[in-house]
C-alpha cells in the first residue's frame, strides 16, 4: 500500500481508486486461505475435542450446526477485509491525502469482495461436510484453487461453471464502477443462489452421531429435506435456473462467447486467409468526412461517413478491399462505381469490384454506415471505451480501412508455430524498398483532410481533431462540427466527457487540459510543460503546424498516453494523479507531456515507413525531446537520475527478449529498445557531438522530408546514412561529424 502506483521514484496521489486495485490485486489471498482453514477447524471442531456425541445428540436443527459456522467465517472474513481498508486509508493519511472516500472502500471493495469471500466459505464448509477428515478437506479446497485458476487457460472460462467467478471490474475516477459492477452482481447472485443450495445440501448432509458414512447420510438426505429446507433448497435452485439463463442469453446470445484460444485461432485464421492480399496495390485514404453519435450511457456509437479514394499506384486497379473491426456491425457499405465481389462474414472483410478499373489519379467514394454497440454484457472483455463518462475512441475502433490489417495478427511465437504459422509476422526489414511506400500508421493512407461531426449528451463535451466550425445543444444532445485547415495522418482520437477545461496560450497557439473536475492538481503543471515544450522544440527543430493543442484525459482502464494531431489522450492513470514531494522526484507529468508533444514533430510532421526503424523515429527522437525539455526545467542532475531509471528498465527487459535485440536502426516495435535505449542512445550522442549538432541534424531530415507540410513520398526509413569526419582521429571527441543523406533518400 505505501508503494502503490509509483512511477519512477515519483508516488502518485494515493486515491481510493488506487488503494483498493493494491488490495484486490495482492490481499485478497488472506481472506481466502482464512475461509479454507476455519472451515476445517470450526467443522471438526467437536470431534477433534470428542464433544460431538453429546452435541448431536441435542435436539437442535440440522441447520444449526452448519449455518452457524458459516455466518462465523463470513465474519471474520469481513473483519479482515475491513482491516486491509483501514491499512489503506491509514497509509493514505500518512501519505497527507485526507480525500478517504469511505463509501467507495464499502461499495467497490468490502461489499463485492464480502460477498466473494463467503461464497468460499460456503463451499469450504460444505466440502468438509463431505470429506472423510479434516486434512483431505483442506486438500480438496486447495486443488480446487488450483484449479480455479488454471482451467481458464484450458480454455474452460465461462464464469457459469467456474465456481464465484465474475467479469473484471475495473475502477475510474472518471466514470466510478460504471456498469462494469451491475454486470458482476448478475453473476455474484447466481453463485449466491447456489451457495445457498450447498448451504442447505451442508445441513441435509451434516454428521450427527458415531457412524456418519457419506452414504449412509445420502439416503437420510430425502427425509432430512421435507419441510423449510426442501423448500429453501427449492426456492435456491430456481433461482440459480433462472439467473444462470439471463448470463447465458447476454454472454451467449447476445454476444458471441469467445475464449481466449477462440480469440487465437480467430486471428490466426484470419492471417492465413487474408495475408496473400497485403501487397495488393489499392486506392489511398485522401479525404475523411465523419459523422459520430456516441450514446454514452447506452454504450453505443453509430458512424456514418465518406472516404474519399485516390488512385496513386500508378495502374489501373480493378478492385478495392475493405476491411472493418471484428464486432463492428455494417448497415451500408458501398464503393462508388463498384460492386461486392466476395466477402469474408467471419473477419468482417470485402472485396469489391470496379465497374470499370480505377484508372491512375481517378477518385472514388467509399460511403459507410456503421455502429459499435455493447450489448448485454459479455463473460470477458468487457468494452472500456465507450462509458458513461470518459469515452476514448480511435478511428481504428469505428471506421473501415484498406487492405488487410496486420495489427490484428497473432504475435505469440509460440501460438503461431501452434496453428502452423511462420514464428512471427514481423515488418519488412530496411533493405525492401517496396515498403517505403506506405507509412508505419497505416497503409492505406498518408495524410487527409478530415471533417469529423460529433455529437454527445447535453452535459459532455466532445472533442475530436481540427478546430470547432460549429456547435449546437438541442433535445439534449450536444453536436460539435471540427474541421482541418492541413493535412494530418489518418490516425485520431475521439472523446466525450463531463470536462473541466482550463486554458492558456503559448504565442498565437491556443492550450487547454480538460480534465475530471476533481483532478486539476497538475493542471497547471501540464500547462506549462506544453508551453516549454513548444518554445523549445519549435527553435530546436521547426515551427510547431497548429494554432492549438489539448489534453484530454481518459479514465485508467489503460494507462498510457497517445498524440494525435494537436490532441493528446491522457489517462488520469499517470500524471493527473502524480504526488511529487520534492525538488528531487522526477517530474512525471513534465516528462510524459513533453514527449507527446514532441511528437508533434516526429509522427506529425516525420512520418516513417512501415519497416524495420520506424519507431526509432517516432519514440526515440521523442524521448530525446522530451529529455531536452526535462534538462532545460530542471537541470542534468534530475536528468542522470532518470536515466539510471531508464538503464535499469533496459536491462531488465532485455532478459526477457524472445525475439533478438535488434540495433536502434532496425528496431521492431520493442518498446525497451526505442523508449529506453533510444533515449540513452540519443542523449549520449548529444553529450558527446553537442546539442547544436543533433538539433542542427534533425532540423535537416525536417527540411528534407516534411516539404511544405505534404506527405513525405517515398516516407523516411532509418538508415543507413553517410558521415564524414572531420578533426583529430586520435582525439575524436573534438571532432565533428557531417551527416548527409543519400541521393535515394535514406537517412
Amino acid at each position: 500500500l505505501w508503494y502503490a502506483d509509483e512511477w519512477y521514484g515519483t508516488s502518485t496521489l494515493p486515491v481510493t481508486r488506487v488503494m483498493i486495485d493494491v488490495l484486490t490485486g495482492t490481499f485478497n489471498l488472506i481472506p481466502v486461505l482464512f475461509a479454507i482453514y476455519y472451515a476445517g477447524e470450526l467443522v471438526w471442531s467437536s470431534r477433534d475435542r470428542r464433544m460431538h456425541e453429546i452435541l448431536d445428540a441435542t435436539p437442535a436443527p440440522d441447520w444449526a450446526f452448519a449455518l452457524p459456522k458459516m455466518l462465523a467465517i463470513s465474519l471474520v472474513l469481513l473483519t479482515t477485509l475491513l482491516g486491509g481498508v483501514l491499512m489503506a486509508m491509514a497509509a493514505q493519511l500518512l501519505k497527507g491525502h485526507t480525500q478517504l472516500e469511505v463509501s467507495h472502500y464499502l461499495l467497490w471493495y468490502v461489499l463485492p469482495t464480502t460477498v466473494d469471500v463467503t461464497l468460499l466459505a460456503i463451499l469450504a464448509v460444505f466440502v468438509q461436510t463431505l470429506a472423510p477428515n479434516k486434512a483431505m478437506g483442506w486438500l480438496a479446497m486447495m486443488l480446487f484453487i488450483v484449479a480455479r485458476s488454471t482451467l481458464s487457460s484450458l480454455g474452460f472460462e465461462h464464469p457459469l461453471y467456474l465456481f464465484g467467478a465474475s467479469p473484471r471490474e475495473p475502477l475510474s475516477d472518471m466514470n466510478g464502477q460504471g456498469v462494469f459492477a451491475a454486470h458482476a452482481a448478475w453473476f455474484r447472485a447466481y453463485w449466491a443462489a447456489f451457495a445457498l443450495l450447498l448451504a442447505v445440501a451442508s445441513a441435509v448432509l451434516w454428521r450427527r452421531g458415531s457412524v456418519h458414512p457419506l452414504r449412509t447420510r445420502l439416503a437420510q438426505a430425502p427425509r432430512r429435506l421435507a419441510g423449510s429446507a426442501g423448500a429453501l433448497g427449492a426456492i435456491a435452485l430456481v433461482s440459480m435456473v433462472g439467473l444462470g439463463g439471463w448470463i447465458w442469453y447476454n454472454t451467449n446470445v447476445l454476444n458471441e462467447y469467445r475464449t481466449a484460444e477462440d480469440d487465437r485461432d480467430w486471428q490466426a485464421d484470419m492471417e492465413k486467409t487474408l495475408s496473400g492480399y497485403e501487397k495488393l496495390p489499392q486506392p489511398r485514404i485522401t479525404d475523411v468526412t465523419l459523422a459520430v453519435d456516441l450514446h454514452p450511457q447506452q454504450r453505443r456509437a453509430d458512424v456514418r461517413g465518406r472516404y474519399t479514394l485516390e488512385n496513386r499506384s500508378g495502374a489501373p486497379l480493378a478492385e478495392v478491399h475493405v476491411s472493418l473491426p471484428r464486432d463492428l456491425a455494417v448497415r451500408r457499405l458501398a464503393v462508388q462505381g463498384a460492386s461486392l465481389a466476395r466477402e469474408w462474414p467471419r473477419f468482417n472483410y470485402r472485396i469489391f469490384r470496379f465497374d470499370a478499373p480505377l484508372a491512375p489519379g481517378e477518385r472514388r467514394t467509399l460511403d459507410f454506415d456503421l455502429r459499435r454497440e455493447e450489448r448485454g454484457f459479455k463473460h470477458r472483455r468487457a468494452d472500456t471505451r465507450i462509458v458513461g463518462n470518459g469515452t476514448f475512441i480511435d478511428n481504428f475502433d469505428v471506421t473501415p480501412a484498406l487492405g488487410p490489417e496486420r495489427d490484428a495478427y497473432l504475435s505469440d511465437r509460440a501460438e503461431r508455430r501452434k496453428r502452423g504459422l511462420p514464428p512471427e509476422s514481423r515488418p519488412p526489414k530496411l533493405e525492401d524498398d517496396s515498403a517505403r511506400a506506405t507509412s508505419m500508421l497505416r497503409r492505406d493512407s498518408d495524410w487527409v483532410d478530415a471533417d469529423i461531426t460529433v455529437s454527445t449528451d447535453a452535459d459532455q463535451l466532445a472533442i475530436a481533431p481540427g478546430y470547432r466550425v460549429s456547435e449546437t445543444v438541442r433535445d439534449g444532445r450536444r453536436t460539435v462540427r471540427y474541421r482541418t485547415d492541413a493535412p494530418i495522418n489518418n490516425f485520431f482520437s475521439i472523446q466525450s466527457a463531463r470536462y473541466a477545461v482550463a486554458r492558456d496560450r503559448w504565442r498565437d497557439v491556443e492550450l487547454a487540459v480538460y480534465h475530471h473536475p476533481p483532478h486539476d492538481r497538475n493542471v497547471r503543471s501540464m500547462l506549462e510543460a506544453m508551453k516549454t515544450s513548444l518554445q523549445l522544440l519549435s527553435q530546436a527543430f521547426s515551427p510547431f503546424q497548429f494554432k492549438q493543442l489539448r489534453i484530454l484525459e481518459f479514465p485508467a482502464y489503460a494507462v498510457f498516453a497517445q498524440s494525435f494531431a494537436n490532441t493528446i489522450p491522457y489517462s488520469e492513470g499517470i500524471g493527473f494523479i502524480q504526488s511529487r514531494k520534492g525538488p528531487d522526484d522526477i517530474d512525471f507529468v513534465t516528462y510524459v507531456t513533453a514527449h507527446e508533444v514532441g511528437h508533434q514533430w516526429w509522427a506529425h510532421q516525420l512520418l516513417p515507413s512501415y519497416q524495420q526503424g520506424a519507431t526509432l523515429l517516432v519514440e526515440s527522437f521523442a524521448q530525446y525531446s522530451a529529455l531536452r525539455v526535462m534538462e532545460q526545467v530542471y537541470g542534468r542532475e534530475q536528468i542522470g537520475k532518470f536515466l539510471k531509471y531508464e538503464l535499469d528498465r533496459y536491462l531488465r527487459a532485455r532478459g526477457s527478449e524472445r525475439l533478438e535485440e535488434l540495433p536502434l536502426a532496425r528496431v521492431e516495435n520493442q518498446g525497451y529498445i526505442h523508449y529506453q535505449k533510444g533515449g540513452l542512445a540519443m542523449y549520449l550522442l548529444k553529450e558527446e557531438l553537442g546539442v547544436e549538432v543533433v538539433d542542427r541534424t534533425l532540423r535537416r531530415l525536417l527540411a528534407l522530408y516534411v516539404p511544405a507540410g505534404q506527405a513525405p513520398t517515398p516516407f523516411l526509413a532509418a538508415g543507413p546514412f553517410t558521415a564524414k569526419w572531420e578533426g583529430d582521429l586520435q582525439s575524436p571527441l573534438r571532432g565533428t561529424f557531417k551527416l548527409g543523406a543519400e541521393s535515394s533518400g535514406k537517412f
